[in-house]
């Protein structure tokens, strides 16, 4: 509904936009139709369920905000970038149709972004560069401080050292398990020491849990409590800040500044790449 409002069109079709909003109108319009025939059980039942439903549209369309730019969710993620020389590097790993890329080009006017994304998210319709530049040209942003890389955050094609900042909103906690620390490490590799790193994951909290009960509660098992900040440190980054949203946490975190690389070596493996045998 917010796309015809606000211009913006992020992809979500119906499902994660509207879908609350028609089910309490439908819920509405046969409890009306069938109210004197209705006992009182079911009367209070469907006024319940038409709050519930015309509630969750509201948490989606101005808590989850899904067809409008993400926000800044702290001012400290590169603070310090109005005195500092432009352009900025910031990439975004798992941009998709550019929400949270248009959130850092807004809160942070010189900086250039990477949107990387391999773009097989399903659930965003028209999944490709052309959505998120047209997105951009929405929010009044001159196309030249973006650049779109068709790629796979788990194998980032850039040097190490390559960029300032990085973020990611929703993307990583969608992979694999054991492919979360293979992006993180990417993440460490192509920031430089110093370099900040703003992640926000999916959180099952209240908010969610109303809107959308055990839908997306589908990978909530396999992440324990202090999973995220173990991952980051192991991958060479310092958490300096975490906070939540609704349906979501994020943590600010700051590449060493030593000159030391975070090394990742996928289990069984040794530092030279030859695999560990073991005796039976």
């Amino acid at each position: 509904m917010l796309t015809y409002l606000t211009g913006y069109d992020f992809g979500y079709g119906w499902f994660w936009n509207d879908a609350h909003l028609y089910l309490a109108l439908a819920i509405a319009a046969l409890a009306g139709i069938a109210w004197k025939h209705l006992p009182r059980w079911a009367r209070i039942l469907s006024g319940a369920l038409v709050l519930w439903g015309v509630a969750s549209f509201l948490i989606v369309q101005f808590g989850f905000r899904f067809n409008l730019p993400q926000v800044l969710p702290t001012e400290h993620f590169l603070s310090e970038a109005a005195a500092r020389p432009a352009p900025i590097q910031v990439i975004d790993l798992g941009s998709g149709s550019g929400r949270t890329t248009i959130m850092v080009a807004r809160a942070r006017p010189n900086t250039k972004l990477t949107a990387l994304d391999n773009f097989s998210a399903e659930y965003i319709e028209n999944n490709g560069a052309a959505r998120i530049k047209a997105n951009f040209r929405n929010a009044g942003i001159e196309l030249n401080r973006l650049e779109v890389l068709p790629a796979d955050m788990r194998h980032i094609p850039r040097p190490d050292a390559s960029f300032d900042a990085a973020v990611s909103s929703y993307a990583i906690d969608h992979l694999r398990h054991d492919d979360i620390p293979v992006a993180l490490h990417e993440v460490s590799r192509v920031l430089k020491p110093n370099g900040e790193f703003l992640v926000c994951l999916i959180a099952a909290d209240t908010w969610l849990k109303v809107v959308y009960g055990p839908l997306l509660m589908h990978h909530m098992w396999r992440v324990k409590p202090g999973f995220w900040e173990h991952e980051l440190n192991d991958a060479g980054m310092t958490v300096i800040e975490q906070g939540s949203q609704p349906g979501a946490k994020w943590f600010l975190c700051r590449k060493s500044p030593a000159n030391r690389e975070a090394q990742f070596h996928p289990a069984g493996s040794k530092p030279n790449g030859t695999q560990e045998t073991h005796q039976q």
